[in-house]
């Protein structure tokens, strides 16, 4: 299956709020929470500040760009950085849609290389069109409730977040500093790999060096279905897991080193529906994404 293209992606972020009918129709949605947590009877807990990245070095070049909506956190959990560049390497996270159900708990984004003239071209691009300077708000006059874009990139050692709205097309163009300049950069970041085809290396599938796990009541598997029970890998007990996420009763941590080594292939085996078992018998689903360099994660 082919990658969508950046617009398309656009759209299934919107709808992350709608997972749980996608999946009922047959697909998951893919920067979205895969899987939909039983919520019960309280009440949605309010969104806490969007996750941003952690600061990168204070040399180099670095860039992330992401997404933001204002939306209960776990719905929002899963979504990727639709593009990460650090240490030489760029990492994509516009991820096709499994047209399956259940569809997967994890989601893997590619990597490829890219040489010093793939990131003199983004450099030369962001000074063209303006976004290296004073200003980095663009986001005045985005409606209420609207998906806001998110850059951030450093270049000789200056580091500044930009954040705007979302381009509604692919063509959008202005002059330097303003609103669509800032629009027509994030469309040319979200087509590295087209834009820039001829500096980047091989595409592979990213090894990631952390995961965020968002532990969740048992989803619903609906009528006629039965969901399969996994064994939590993990010595940690769900009731000792990670810290509390977003002023709810889930909760959420980053795993590494040889937690990661046990659990990823364990979440990268499972689905939508799989219940998760722990040493007390207490049975959780969990949501999972991919951490790229120079991000703190939804947890923190």
């Amino acid at each position: 299956m082919s990658r969508p293209d950046l617009t398309a992606s656009f759209a299934r972020l919107a709808g992350a709020s709608l997972t749980a009918a996608l999946l009922m129709a047959g697909c998951v949605a893919s920067g979205g929470a895969v899987g939909t947590a039983h919520e019960g009877p309280s009440a949605t807990p309010a969104s806490p500040a969007p996750a941003t990245p952690a600061g990168p070095p204070s040399t180099g070049f670095y860039l992330m760009a992401w997404q933001t909506q204002a939306l209960a956190p776990q719905e929002t959990f899963g979504w990727l950085p639709v593009a990460t560049i650090a240490d030489g390497q760029y990492i994509d996270g516009r991820v096709a849609i499994p047209m399956i159900y259940p569809g997967p708990i994890y989601i893997d984004p590619s990597a490829r290389s890219i040489n010093a003239a793939g990131i003199a071209a983004i450099v030369a691009e962001a000074h063209a069109d303006g976004l290296l300077g004073d200003k980095t708000d663009f986001s005045a006059g985005s409606a209420p409730g609207s998906i806001l874009a998110h850059i951030k990139i450093t270049v000789d050692g200056a580091t500044r977040d930009l954040t705007g709205p979302l381009p509604s097309d692919a063509s959008t163009t202005g002059a330097p500093g303003t609103v669509t300049a800032f629009m027509a950069f994030w469309n040319r970041i979200g087509s590295v790999d087209t834009w820039l085809a001829a500096d980047l290396g091989r595409s592979q599938t990213y090894s990631p060096a952390s995961i965020a796990v968002l532990l969740v009541p048992p989803t619903d598997s609906g009528a006629g279905i039965t969901a399969s029970e996994v064994a939590w890998p993990l010595a940690s007990t769900f009731a000792a897991f990670g810290q509390p996420f977003g002023g709810s009763a889930y909760r959420c941590a980053t795993v590494t080193g040889p937690d990661l080594a046990k659990l990823l292939p364990v979440v990268q085996s499972s689905n939508a529906l799989t219940l998760f078992v722990d040493s007390t018998g207490a049975k959780m689903s969990l949501h999972v994404r991919v951490l790229v360099p120079g991000e703190t994660g939804p947890c923190a």
